[in-house]
């Protein structure tokens, strides 16, 4: 009986904030130039990159429609300055099939009888293609893909949404190739490939990043990320517990989201942890301090951690995955792992991490040819202007 009534009052509630974004919220909407439809505001590279985009065409009115529980406010306020905010996990989350149906028409028929709205955005969001199909074909549509897994679970969505929506963006030609296997697999027709356009991340690189770091007797290797099943944090415990066994004064440090709950894995493996680094300059401190960043994942698109970190000196050191191999070159520029067991890539990272504790020049060598080569590929402007061309109208 207490979890009947329970279950009434969240339902009550979720009709309370459905009324709020009627009479509020949807005005947000109306009056906006480009919409867009996101998961999260926490901290994540997937949503430095929505903050990106949103920078890109900060001259635009633009909302910003969240569907989930973001686990942190740290991206709000970010959020909040580029654009409106919308917030629909108090009306969702109440799992009410109709008041989520009113939800959804109710969006619908503010974006199409917009007089202002020419585009709509999605990433990340099952929400987004739920009401895709309902958009004005007179309004752009756009999606992001950053990364697909083997066997990933949107495979059926994104096939089935190929005729919505007018750009499909990929960060990189390894995304591409991967939904193009996708359009095959599910026999679209192949001139919908065309509706795939590759606009690769970019950070900013000012005056102060292009200068020359200068060498450091500290070796110092960091794991940037969030704790998540893909990220494998403790395959990088399991490397920093192996390379201090043999070399004492070599220091491994983490920073991120989800970790704390992990707290004595990673004192146990001898790690300092940092703690959920927020602000863009303590960041760039942490990566002018480090010799090298490790990315230990089972996939990923282009980690925006080796960006940002490659404009500071800083050596990736990855597993090749996803697109890291497009820019990234073994003993070139970074260093890349191309195991298949967990027990080697443990024993391939100790290898390769003591083959730059053992050679100084090495490190000097590499750390200067990633900082050139990141200064050269990765500057934010293309990254500007092509998502101004692909949202604003002309």
């Amino acid at each position: 009986m207490i979890q009947i009534i329970k279950q009434i009052i969240k339902i009550i509630y979720g009709y309370f904030c459905y009324l709020k974004f009627i009479l509020i919220e949807s005005n947000k909407i109306k009056k906006a130039n480009i919409i867009f439809i996101l998961p999260f505001y926490h901290t994540g590279g997937a949503e430095k990159v929505h903050l990106d985009i949103l920078n890109a065409v900060k001259h635009k009115k633009c909302c910003v429609i969240f569907t989930h529980l973001s686990a942190t406010k740290n991206y709000y306020e970010a959020f909040k300055s580029q654009s409106q905010i919308i917030e629909l996990n108090s009306i969702r989350n109440k799992k009410s099939a109709f008041l989520n149906k009113i939800l959804k028409r109710s969006i619908l028929k503010n974006i199409n009888t917009s007089q202002s709205i020419h585009a709509v955005f999605g990433c990340n969001t099952p929400f987004f293609y739920e009401i895709l199909p309902g958009i004005k074909t007179n309004i752009k549509r756009v999606d992001l893909i950053h990364a697909l897994s083997k066997n990933d679970e949107r495979e059926a969505v994104l096939a089935s949404s190929i005729p919505f929506v007018d750009h499909r963006i990929c960060i990189n030609a390894k995304a591409k190739n991967d939904l193009t296997a996708i359009y095959k697999k599910y026999h679209a027709e192949m001139g919908l490939v065309d509706k795939l356009k590759i606009i690769e991340n970019g950070v900013v690189i000012n005056e102060a990043s292009k200068l020359t770091k200068q060498p450091s007797q500290n070796i110092k290797f960091g794991f940037i990320g969030r704790w998540s099943e893909e990220k494998r944090p403790e395959l990088f415990l399991e490397v920093a517990k192996k390379i201090q066994a043999n070399h004492a004064n070599v220091e491994f440090v983490m920073a991120g989201t989800g970790m704390k709950s992990n707290l004595k894995q990673i004192n146990e493996a001898g790690v300092h942890f940092l703690g959920e680094i927020t602000s863009q300059v303590e960041l760039n401190k942490l990566y002018e301090s480090l010799t090298g960043v490790i990315i230990s994942s089972v996939y990923e698109g282009f980690p925006m951690v080796i960006m940002e970190s490659m404009v500071f000196n800083t050596i990736p050191i990855a597993t090749n995955v996803g697109g890291i191999s497009q820019h990234i070159k073994h003993l070139d520029n970074g260093l890349l792992i191309s195991s298949n067991s967990y027990s080697e890539l443990v024993n391939d990272f100790v290898k390769e991490i003591t083959f730059l504790i053992e050679n100084k020049a090495e490190i000097q060598r590499m750390s200067d040819t990633a900082k050139t080569y990141a200064i050269a590929n990765f500057n934010i402007d293309n990254f500007n202007n092509s998502y101004r061309n692909l949202l604003e109208l002309s």
